[in-house]
């Protein structure tokens, strides 16, 4: 299992005798051959990266502010919370998959997630070899490559995929060699920030390897090493900050987890389900075998730093990519130094690939994908295309909408009674959804209707609504297939004893 060691030496003399050098022709190659791979997969199941249907009102949001050159402030595509204050800390990310929905159709925001994701499995595996052999290297970066591979979606936490990756390695970097972070890293905190509203994460990772790199000092050296950290976490809070909403947009945070028990609702935020085989189960249990059979050895604090990354990996789906991308970083020396390979590496002779191979295997890759891409047809599935046509031919305005339809209903400028924007309906409104809809609170799915003034429903076909919508006289089934059933409520009959006007 992992226990302590007070002490990570990053540069231990050589020990071994001068042996022959051999070449490695593999090594440099390595990073280019994971990222390509794994590029030319992803876009070849482009159609699963807009399964997760948000990316149709991230683009919504992304054309508003291109058109009013500004961000918005206040809702204005719900019904139900309009006007009511509202930011977006994905403003950034929205507006690039905007511009690459605008420039290239679907194929653009596939594009661009792809590409983001691919640049971060680059720099992880090119990070790695700066450590480890290229076996364990290659088998890191894999892992990280199959676990993340469930949650790359065109949504804006995959654009900070290479962010965290070269954030995660400054700081580790600095805290083995016993010395603060570059300013030159303070920008990405800021590119960050107005990304992604992940960026809390880049903030709370500087105090664990503050508090490794005091640890491991010299008593005499602790004050200077204190004060530079302090000072670098201070700049980088500020760097946060130089978004268009300011602080506010790390409030955002708070107001999400203010929502407690209302966050199970939210497929990305439940905890890991193990009850099925997926992507992460055989390299968690892979790696836990690893580290019981091998007894590698972390530096208390990492240890902390590692286990705390783990449990919120295992209470949200969403922090998977946090624990494939960055604990390989993590991990690397203290495994390099269980290998020997800070010894190993003298006798061994990095071949640099010419430049003309090196552009040929870019064209390569350039030829491939555009292959991959006329051939493939990219339209988000499970759209409710004809159920929203029938409810525009009925004039509703006031729909009860089904959680996953709300991107779709957005990119079509029909108001939503929900979407994914949790922290704006805030927990009380979610539960009474979700127990209106589930009919948990069969009375008070009645009073939602009435009290909302609502004149149609969009509701999935497995909605325990639906069936009683179907037995509710005053409400008509008018549309269903296998992805949506629409009901419009009746419109009550003119009493013909009434004088006409």
């Amino acid at each position: 299992m992992l226990s302590s060691n007070h002490s990570l030496d990053v540069n231990p003399e050589a020990s071994l005798s001068p042996a022959p050098a051999s070449s490695d022709y593999l090594r440099p190659w390595l990073p280019f051959v994971l990222a390509a791979t794994a590029y030319l997969t992803i876009i070849a199941r482009g159609t699963f990266l807009l399964k997760d249907a948000d990316i149709y009102w991230h683009i919504v949001v992304g054309q508003w502010i291109v058109d009013h050159r500004a961000v918005p402030h206040v809702d204005m595509f719900s019904f139900t919370m309009r006007g009511a204050p509202w930011i977006t800390s994905e403003w950034l990310s929205e507006v690039l998959y905007f511009v690459a929905y605008k420039l290239a159709g679907w194929t653009g925001p596939v594009m661009l997630a792809a590409l983001s994701a691919s640049v971060a499995y680059y720099l992880l595996t090119l990070l790695l070899l700066k450590r480890l052999p290229n076996i364990p290297a290659t088998i890191l970066a894999a892992a990280a490559i199959v676990m993340t591979s469930f949650h790359v979606f065109t949504r804006p936490h995959v654009l900070v995929f290479p962010l965290m990756v070269v954030w995660a390695d400054a700081l580790v970097r600095a805290s083995e060699e016993r010395r603060a972070p570059s300013f030159a890293y303070l920008p990405l905190v800021t590119l960050w920030a107005n990304l992604h509203g992940s960026f809390t994460l880049a903030l709370a990772l500087i105090g664990p390897f503050a508090l490794e790199a005091l640890w491991m000092s010299d008593k005499s050296a602790r004050a200077r090493i204190a004060f530079q950290w302090i000072r670098f976490g201070v700049l980088a809070l500020g760097a946060a900050c130089i978004t268009p909403y300011g602080p506010e947009t790390i409030l955002v945070i708070v107001r999400i987890l203010r929502l407690g028990g209302a966050l199970s609702y939210i497929s990305e935020w439940r905890p890991l389900d193990f009850s099925t085989m997926h992507a992460v189960t055989p390299c968690f249990i892979a790696g836990l075998g690893y580290l019981l059979y091998s007894g590698l050895k972390l530096p208390p604090i990492r240890i902390a730093t590692l286990l705390a990354v783990l449990y919120q990996t295992l209470v949200h789906v969403r922090y998977v990519d946090v624990f494939a991308l960055i604990v390989p970083i993590f991990i690397a020396t203290p495994l390099a130094q269980h290998l020997s390979w800070p010894q190993l590496q003298h006798a061994r002779k990095v071949v640099a690939p010419a430049r003309s191979t090196v552009i040929a295997a870019i064209a390569a890759l350039v030829v491939a994908s555009g292959v991959v891409l006329a051939v493939k047809d990219l339209s988000p599935p499970l759209v409710p295309r004809a159920a929203v046509e029938k409810l525009k031919e009925q004039g509703a305005d006031r729909v009860l909408n089904a959680y996953f339809f709300c991107g779709y209903l957005m990119f079509q400028n029909i108001p939503v009674f929900i979407d994914s924007r949790a922290e704006l309906y805030g927990a009380a409104f979610l539960d009474r959804y979700v127990n209106a809809i589930t009919l948990s609170d069969l009375p008070d799915f009645v009073r939602v209707l009435d009290e909302f003034k609502i004149d149609a429903t969009l509701l999935s076909p497995s909605t325990p609504a639906v069936g009683l919508l179907d037995r509710l006289p005053e409400w008509e089934r008018t549309y269903a297939d296998d992805v949506a059933v629409v009901h419009v409520r009746r419109r009550q009959p003119r009493d013909n004893s009434e004088p006409r006007k």
